[in-house]
């Protein structure tokens, strides 16, 4: 627990000196607009009327419901990605990264500790985009219930585990902006996001299950609107495990290869 809580210290720190409110509002923003605009087109464009072809995509789904928690999730989401991916090359650019690697300290830890001080801040951007929501209209009488906490934790540990691998491609890359937008842009628009990925083409269903947050947010709309149990969602519970361990055995062995490469050309 030293580690962890070193390296939450540390971040929190840093991120409270540097630049303390602009990453929350920048996503805490483009949750609320990923609200806000498909309210406007529901209520005065579609004039509070879909088609049957929606109903039967969402098993009947309550509209402003449906994409609340969408947006909720995805900044969840982005949060932890942005967060777990870019501390290995942070480090770097600041200059810490040589002595992280030479210090005894457990890789993983360092991990846990960052997925700890993002965490609290995630909860604050996930909490303000479902207010905003609730304002709106969208029911979420389920969400203070065990099996609701249980789906976000779930899908917090499979964005968890994505973002070691999406750390290992920044550092190898040395590039933040371009990987994190091109996969924050692709997972807002085929992960189901804003509307059913049933409307896009099978071989974009597809490609959208290796996300974990693809059959997060169908777990957590199952439970949130289907009122249905963790039980009940066996199949998606397995699959976000499984992209989970894939993408955490893949960042593992990626990131040490990447340490001792950089580790060699330190003292080499």
């Amino acid at each position: 627990m030293r580690v962890v809580w070193s390296t939450y210290k540390k971040i929190r720190i840093g991120i409270l000196r540097a630049v303390p409110w602009s990453f929350m509002v920048s996503r805490v923003t483009t949750g609320v607009v990923q609200i806000v605009f498909p309210y406007f087109i529901y209520i005065y464009f579609m004039k509070g009327n879909l088609n049957s072809q929606f109903s039967q995509y969402t098993d009947g789904a309550d509209y402003m419901t449906y994409i609340v928690l969408g947006a909720a999730l995805n900044v969840l989401a982005v949060s932890t990605l942005m967060n777990i991916g870019r501390a290995l090359i942070t480090e770097l650019r600041e200059g810490t990264l040589e002595m992280l690697l030479l210090a005894p300290a457990s890789r993983n830890l360092y991990f846990l500790g960052c997925l700890l001080e993002q965490t609290t801040r995630a909860m604050l951007e996930f909490g303000t985009v479902l207010l905003v929501g609730a304002f709106l209209g969208a029911d979420l009488r389920y969400l203070l219930t065990l099996r609701a906490l249980a789906a976000i934790l779930l899908a917090v540990f499979g964005f968890f585990c994505m973002g070691i691998f999406l750390s290992g491609i920044m550092l190898y890359t040395r590039d933040t902006y371009i990987t994190q937008n091109t996969l924050f842009i692709t997972m807002s628009l085929i992960c189901g996001i804003t509307y059913p990925n049933q409307y896009l083409p099978e071989w974009v269903q597809l490609f959208a299950q290796i996300f974990p947050l693809t059959p997060a947010v169908t777990l957590f709309r199952n439970i949130m609107i289907g009122r249905q149990y963790m039980g009940d969602n066996f199949q998606l519970i397995l699959q976000v495990l499984l992209l989970s361990g894939m993408y955490l055995l893949a960042g593992l062995w990626w990131n040490k290869r990447l340490e001792r490469r950089l580790i060699e050309s330190i003292f080499g």
